[in-house]
């Protein structure tokens, strides 16, 4: 026997893939976790293996009742009918924030051809990874907001000033969005002033993972956030407010043993002709309190 052939030397690829994998038994127990798992997630191996799917891991609390009941969840599809599938989905980092992923569920048979257990395969999408290269020059230049990890308005007012300046001379479009945590002020009252920096990081990296490479969010003051959507036009900013809403909905902050979710409040605004920044930021700003006034949680645009 080749030495390439023995189990061991398999076993030790599979350990030390920066691609995340996993291994379920038919009860949906964690049985086998690699580094890659341990780098995409936050999670150790010793958090997971030995735990269940349902004891609330990669998932929020509105997804885990439809962990095992929903017929198209992937691990369903393969015990039920031995196939493979690839799907586009965000998973819960350790931290809270959403990370998304692209993931590959096959089924694990026995000697027999019975499926035993299912295969999981991740890896952060091409926007993610993207941005995690980009982020790391910007940290060098210090443009990077030390609480939240995401750019600084000096830097923002920077990149807005040159997308004016494209969309007069060429004419691409761009949009922005205001993003502000709902009941800020409450969380602070309620649970200290200390929870405010972890609330801000984990919207703030969710967002982040939300956008495409060509994007960016940053920290445009205390509890405001501003997103940029490179060649987005009007029509299509309620639609990825919306989705980076829903998305940072099923986000998690972990406090002094409790854990809970924020929401947030979105008003949008899309390049004008002849406009100046500070005509932008007033009509998102003016989309922004009407989303407040709305009860929050919500997404509001205008052109």
């Amino acid at each position: 026997m080749s030495e390439l052939d023995k189990p061991e030397i398999f076993q030790s690829v599979l350990e030390t893939l920066q691609t995340g994998v996993y291994l379920v038994d038919r009860n949906r127990c964690i049985r086998f976790w690699n580094e890659g798992a341990e780098r995409i997630t936050g999670y150790f191996r010793q958090d997971v293996v030995g735990r269940f799917l349902r004891d609330h891991l990669l998932t929020t609390p509105d997804q885990i009742n439809s962990v095992g009941a929903d017929p198209e969840d992937p691990i369903n599809v393969v015990f039920r009918d031995g196939k493979s599938s690839v799907s586009d989905v965000s998973i819960l980092h350790k931290d809270g924030f959403r990370v998304p992923v692209v993931l590959r569920t096959i089924p694990v048979r026995n000697s027999h051809g019975a499926v035993v257990g299912a295969a999981e395969s991740f890896d952060k999408n091409q926007s993610a990874s993207d941005w995690t290269r980009r982020q790391a020059g910007l940290a060098d230049f210090g443009c990077l907001d030390d609480v939240t990890g995401v750019p600084t308005r000096k830097f923002m007012e920077t990149q807005l000033r040159e997308n004016l300046a494209t969309f007069a001379e060429h004419n691409i479009p761009f949009g922005i969005l205001a993003i502000q945590v709902d009941g800020m002020d409450e969380y602070r009252c309620r649970r200290g002033p200390g929870v405010v920096p972890t609330i801000l990081r984990v919207v703030a990296q969710t967002v982040e993972n939300c956008l495409r490479p060509t994007d960016l969010v940053g920290r445009w003051s205390e509890h405001l956030f501003l997103a940029v959507l490179i060649e987005c036009k009007e029509s299509e900013l309620a639609r990825v407010g919306e989705r980076v809403r829903k998305i940072v909905g099923q986000s998690e902050i972990e406090w002094w043993g409790d854990t809970f979710s924020v929401t947030c409040a979105f008003g949008g605004a899309g390049s004008r002709v002849g406009e100046s920044l500070e005509q932008l930021m007033e009509r998102a700003q003016q989309s922004l309190q009407e989303s407040i006034v709305r009860g929050g949680n919500c997404v509001t645009t205008r052109a």
